[in-house]
Parts: C-alpha cells; sequence; structure tokens
C-alpha cells in the first residue's frame, strides 16, 4: 500500500488492477458483476477498504458502499414492479446526463415528475445569466399572465417560440378553445426547444415540467439531453400540491383549473407514464441516483463527507489532521449527536489504522 501513499496520479485502470484496492465502477453491467465487486470489497481489512473509499470517491464521487446503492437501482426492478406500487412508494431522484449538461458538452436539460414532487429542487444549483429556466406551465394561456416584452426578459427561447411558430398559443383563456389545443402546444414547444437550444449552445436551457413525460410516450427520443426526474411518489406528490394550494384563494383555484383545463384528467389518467420514463434512464451508467433529501438522507450525507474526508487525511498520512476533526467534533454543539459519536469513534479508528 505504500506505493499509493506516494502517487495520487494512478489512472482509474492502474487502480482497478492493484490487488489491495476493491472499487465498484459505473459500467458494471449485471447484478451478479455488482455483488462480485462488494463481495471482493467487504473481503478487504480496514485499512484496504479506506484506501479503497478514498479512490472511490476520487473517481466516482462518492465511498464504495454507497457506489454499490446506487447502481443497485439499475438492476432492482427486474422483473418489473407493478406501476400501482410506485404510486405509493417513493423512490430516489434520478440526473441523467448530469456530468455533459455541467460540463456544457449538453445545453438542454428536461427536469420532470409528478405536479408537486417538488421538481424545482433538482435545478437549485443552477443559476446564473447563462441559464435559462422555462416552466411549461407558462406556455398555457400566457397572454393572461405575461405581455411578450415581460417574456422577451424572461426567456429568449420563450419569446422566439411565442414571437415566431408559436404566435397562434399566445392567447388569453377567452380566446381559447378548451378541447382544440390539448397537447400541442406542449409538444410543439419542446420540439422547437430542443432546435432552439442546439442553435443557441452559448447558454443552458432547462424545461420542468409535467408535461414532457404526459405527451412523449418514448423517452428513448430524449436520450441525446440532459433528463432530472423526481422519485416523489405520486400519492406524496398529490398531498403536497393540494398543501400548496390550499393556501390560494378561491379566485386563484379556480384561475388555475380554468387555465388547465382538460390538462387536469391528462394527469391523473396518464401520470402512470413516469414509471416508463424512470425505468428507461436509471439503468443509464450515465445517470447519477439520489434519494430525496429529508432529515435522515441529509443527516447520512453529512456523516459520509466527514468520513470521507477522515479517510482523505489517512491516506496522507495526515494524524494532525484526523486529531482536529475529532476535535472540532467534540466541541461543536449544534451537531447531531449520531454525526458526533460516529464521527469521533471514526477518528479513533483511523489514528488505530495508522499505527
Amino acid at each position: 500500500m505504500k506505493a499509493l501513499l506516494t502517487d495520487d496520479n494512478l489512472s482509474l485502470e492502474e487502480i482497478k488492477q492493484h490487488k489491495d484496492i476493491a472499487l465498484i465502477s459505473d459500467d458494471v453491467s449485471s447484478r451478479e458483476e455488482l455483488i462480485e465487486s462488494l463481495m471482493k470489497y467487504l473481503k478487504l481489512n480496514r485499512k484496504q477498504r479506506r484506501y479503497s473509499d478514498y479512490y472511490s470517491v476520487k473517481f466516482f464521487g462518492c465511498n464504495v458502499c454507497d457506489m454499490f446503492i446506487s447502481l443497485s437501482y439499475r438492476f432492482k426492478f427486474e422483473p418489473r414492479i407493478p406501476v400501482n406500487e410506485t404510486f405509493f412508494i417513493s423512490e430516489p431522484d434520478l440526473y441523467y446526463n448530469k456530468k455533459a449538461f455541467d460540463e456544457g458538452n449538453v445545453n438542454l436539460c428536461f427536469v420532470i415528475g409528478y405536479s408537486g414532487s417538488g421538481k424545482s429542487v433538482l435545478t437549485r444549483e443552477y443559476e446564473g445569466s447563462d441559464i435559462e429556466k422555462i416552466s411549461l406551465d407558462d406556455l398555457v394561456c400566457a397572454k393572461d399572465h405575461y405581455k411578450m416584452e415581460e417574456i422577451r426578459n424572461m426567456s429568449g427561447m420563450l419569446y422566439s417560440f411565442f414571437a415566431g411558430q408559436g404566435a397562434k398559443y399566445y392567447i388569453s383563456r377567452e380566446e381559447r378553445d378548451l378541447f382544440a389545443d390539448r397537447s400541442e402546444v406542449f409538444v410543439e414547444f419542446i420540439r422547437f426547444a430542443k432546435k432552439y437550444a442546439s442553435a443557441h449552445k452559448d447558454k443552458k436551457y432547462i424545461l420542468e415540467g409535467i408535461w414532457t413525460y404526459l405527451f412523449f410516450d418514448d423517452p428513448s427520443k430524449f436520450d441525446k439531453y440532459a433528463v432530472y426526474m423526481k422519485g416523489t411518489s405520486l400519492i406524496k406528490s398529490k398531498l403536497r400540491r393540494m398543501k400548496r394550494e390550499s393556501a390560494n384563494t378561491p379566485e386563484e383555484s379556480w384561475d388555475r383549473l380554468l387555465d388547465f383545463g382538460i390538462y387536469a384528467g391528462d394527469t391523473t389518467f396518464k401520470d402512470s407514464n413516469v414509471d416508463k420514463w424512470r425505468r428507461h434512464f436509471e439503468k443509464k451508467k450515465e445517470t447519477v441516483i439520489r434519494e430525496e433529501e429529508n432529515y435522515f438522507t441529509l443527516l447520512k450525507q453529512s456523516i459520509m463527507a466527514q468520513i470521507n474526508s477522515i479517510n482523505d487525511l489517512f491516506v496522507k498520512g495526515d494524524a494532525e489532521g484526523i486529531r482536529s476533526i475529532s476535535k472540532k467534533a467534540s466541541s461543536d454543539r449544534k451537531m447531531d449527536l449520531t454525526e458526533k459519536a460516529i464521527v469521533i469513534e471514526e477518528c479513533k479508528r483511523a489514528l488505530a489504522d495508522l499505527t
């Protein structure tokens, strides 16, 4: 293991060949291969597992066990679970082509999930003048809510649509035939957005809304773009939406119902489309899988961040750095008691492993 202490420029392939390191690569192709990789890791001694976790974080962004949990979702649904179970059970959030979108190799991202699932949470990290976020809800009865100049300031993509081929959709509720346009505005805009984004590589575009998977049955048509999907269950999403809209006045609720009209029926009868989209993207190696944020997942993330820091110091032989983490945890009155106990104990074990 000494060679690894002094050479931090080893490639992933070189690390994979080292007999004292066990990683789970993101290119595993079967459940059997995934389990075999985990068993190899579990057979290592504690020091070797620290090195393995260190290099796993370096190359894949998480330790070996978290990598196993993440990749296991690719094979979880073989055979496929009944659709009605997904109505009640929340699943992790999916980030397909996130790396490509972050690096600018892909500049169009679709954020999808049930209405009320918290889709905006997935795009919190994206802010700035080079990002345009568009809510597909704004396509409906836009004339009642925005003047064209306001739309120009909101989004160049949205303005170009309404000022050009989508001009017939820039209408008020009174001008709209409730049963005539149904999915056309969403389908036409999404097709327009793909061409527009391709012609405007200087910006990134995020299209957020339930309508994408409702009106496009084939998710493979979106393989060349980024697709982020909320995993919040249908029931939980509906409850969130009801709670959110309960704050509206009766007039606001009525206006919203009139705006979306017949679409409300589609969101009930076609919500199961989201299951098809999840099954398509969750197995792809370009997909990052994250649990929905709550107290326990945030606590776990905080603990793992601390342990990863300890392993980093361990590999570098920095005993004083490990003692500093332990001392800081001991004196931090705001730290969760469970996290404090785990971090301090992990520091003790790391210092013992250094000797």
